[in-house]
């Protein structure tokens, strides 16, 4: 049954422990007048057990399961208000009101409402019609207000009732989005917990392609020269093997730095000017080009613009060793107020970006202005060598951080 009409529960138990409260002071009242008179009212008794029932579940669905729903309430209050007891039965379409106010919006309580007071009065009138014969003349005035103050309390109770259940339903609504909201942010801290995992591995393949990947590069270009050398000139083989052993130590340096910065963060020792001449040095030992350096500071960088521009210009020696056939290579490091300004420009070969589509290399360049909000700038064509400028904001190293 509950499959062909979909049912759910009082969303509010204390409302449904007050209809069951209203509907035992009825019963009872029915009872005790009935007992006067020498006659159980077991119809009067059924109809309100009946509508205590209908209480327990409320219909969900369909439109016209709501209304058939609500129109057997009413028909049952109706048929019990005819059979008698006029003026205790009337009372129980506060009852119908509060139910409807869980199955319509507001445009179906204010009709179910409209109804239930329209009904009241059709109810006082049969009242008043019956009573108003043997009420006495001079009793009759105060019978009238009588009557109308039941009137007025009776729609004062109709305003009352529907405002308590529709600020209860705003309350409970306000409270399943809060619910809801409080899910989804526990998503979206999942969900950054993963990115900031994925930018942690972004970080680690930056580091190992770029400090790692430019040793190895180094040494390679080491161990090629020792061997086409060896049988021609083998001291000065020997001295591209000392060279290429050096890098060999290097790269293992490189490494065990690697593996101590994913356990804690260890700043750089070294300037970075030491830190900039130590790069050239080596680029000249295995190239025998020697770079023009300008480096202007004055200020005191912050540890992470530091790292991002040895980085940067370690990965671009690396890109000349590999593919530039470079014969001229500068660098400018240039700070003022509020920016730093790097630029490394070689006169290669270059590449056209249209056609050769950027490394990891350039790409983790690109992520480690971006990580400081700067700007990177690559020029390149072929047989025009290549330029890149990067201008990273000066902050405050806490910021940075």
């Amino acid at each position: 049954m509950s499959l062909l009409l979909p049912i759910r529960p009082n969303p509010f138990r204390f409302l449904l422990y007050t209809e069951w409260v209203m509907l035992i002071c009825c019963a009872s009242l029915a009872v005790i007048e009935g007992l006067g008179n020498r006659s159980i009212p077991v119809q009067h008794v059924l109809i309100l057990v009946l509508l205590g029932l209908m209480g327990l579940r409320l219909p969900s669905g369909h439109l016209w399961v709501k209304v058939s729903y609500t129109a057997i309430a009413i028909i049952l209050i109706f048929s019990g208000t005819v059979l008698g007891y006029l003026h205790i039965l009337p009372t129980l379409y506060l009852i119908v009101v509060i139910r409807s106010c869980f199955l319509f919006e507001s445009r179906g309580r204010l009709i179910v409402a409209s109804l239930c007071f329209i009904l009241f009065l059709v109810h006082q009138g049969q009242y008043f019609q019956t009573v108003v014969q043997v009420v006495p003349p001079e009793q009759q005035q105060r019978f009238w207000m009588h009557q109308l103050a039941e009137i007025l309390m009776f729609a004062l109770g109709l305003f009352l009732v529907l405002q308590l259940v529709n600020i209860l339903l705003v309350e409970e609504k306000t409270r399943k989005q809060l619910t809801v909201a409080h899910e989804q942010l526990q998503q979206y801290a999942l969900q950054i917990e993963d990115l900031a995992a994925v930018q942690e591995r972004n970080r680690i393949a930056r580091e190992i392609h770029d400090s790692l990947g430019h040793a190895l590069t180094a040494l390679n270009v080491q161990i090629q020269t020792a061997i086409r050398l060896w049988s021609v000139n083998p001291a000065s083989a020997e001295s591209f093997l000392a060279q290429a052993q050096r890098l060999g130590e290097m790269a293992m340096k490189e490494v065990r730095q690697s593996v101590r910065a994913l356990r804690e963060d260890v700043p750089d020792e070294r300037p970075l000017e030491d830190a900039i001449a130590s790069l050239v040095e080596d680029f000249r030992q295995g190239t025998g080009l020697c770079p023009s350096t300008k480096i202007n500071l004055g200020v005191i960088l912050p540890l992470p613009v530091v790292r991002t521009l040895y980085r940067i210009v370690q990965e671009c020696l690396t890109n000349i060793y590999k593919y530039a056939l470079a014969t001229e290579v500068k660098i400018e490091i240039v700070a003022t107020n509020d920016s730093i300004n790097l630029r490394v420009e070689d006169n290669g070969r270059g590449f056209d970006l249209n056609e050769k589509i950027a490394g990891f290399g350039i790409q983790g360049m690109q992520e480690r202005v971006a990580a400081l909000e700067g700007y990177f700038h690559l020029e390149t064509k072929p047989n025009c060598g290549c330029r890149i400028i990067v201008e990273l904001p000066l902050r405050s190293p806490d910021s940075l951080d």
